[in-house]
């Protein structure tokens, strides 16, 4: 732009004097000034301006990983090793010294019955099997109520998922033994026999926040703003 002004300036003075030698000088630098304009091109159009080809080329140019790497998701798979966590097992032999009644209130009766022996107890009501994904992601294995064809319901913990084969294991945390579910069969007999609850048993207290923290990790606010928090 100085360069411009520049030569603008010595027009200005060219053709304020009265001479053919003036005029001659004035033409060669509009001349030259004509031929600054066309090599340079248009004036910036301001110091944050960026075309908009610029912009859509460095979009493209921008990984989706990146784009994504805000957006939360649950792995493919997760184990909880039950031989790891003894107190799920104290719970477990604590609990069962009487036979629970086999129908909808029997994870409260659960939960009721660890009162004074374990430390740690939280139940969870309106979770759904995201959920209970998101449980096993962390470490925590829910515990739900189930029935297996031909057969009473049970409480057991879930200890793996699997999204690949689309299978789920509950394990016995007393002798370890396990039994897969496709997870039709899982999610079909889960909300039938236990409303779609679970109990967790960790090691430190939850409450709301520590809960809706952990989900959050693996799964958007709107899959957890539902579920209800009991805990001891």
């Amino acid at each position: 732009m100085k360069r411009y002004l520049f030569f603008l300036r010595e027009v200005r003075q060219s053709l304020l004097t009265d001479t053919s030698y003036s005029t001659v000088r004035a033409c060669v630098v509009l001349l030259v000034f004509a031929l600054l304009a066309i090599n340079c091109g248009p004036p910036p159009q301001g110091q944050y301006y960026v075309p908009e080809t610029a912009i859509k080329a460095a979009e493209r140019n921008v990984p989706e990983r990146a784009k994504q790497s805000e957006q939360v998701s649950l792995p493919e798979s997760a184990v909880v090793r039950l031989e790891e966590q003894p107190y799920l097992r104290n719970a477990f032999k604590n609990a069962f010294r009487e036979p629970i009644r086999a129908s909808r209130t029997g994870l409260d009766d659960f939960y009721a019955r660890t009162r004074g022996k374990v430390q740690h107890v939280t139940i969870i009501s309106g979770a759904s099997f995201d959920i209970l994904k998101a449980f096993i992601a962390k470490g925590w294995a829910p515990i739900v109520m189930i029935q297996f064809q031909g057969r009473t319901p049970e409480i057991l913990p879930v200890s793996d998922y699997n999204d690949q084969m689309k299978e789920v294991y509950l394990q016995n945390p007393t002798n370890f033994g396990k039994r897969r579910l496709s997870y039709e069969e899982f999610e079909t007999a889960w909300s039938k026999n236990s409303r779609n609850k679970c109990v967790l048993i960790t090691p430190q207290a939850l409450n709301e926040v520590t809960v809706q923290n952990v989900l959050g990790k693996y799964l958007p606010t709107e899959a957890f703003q539902e579920i209800s928090i009991r805990r001891r």
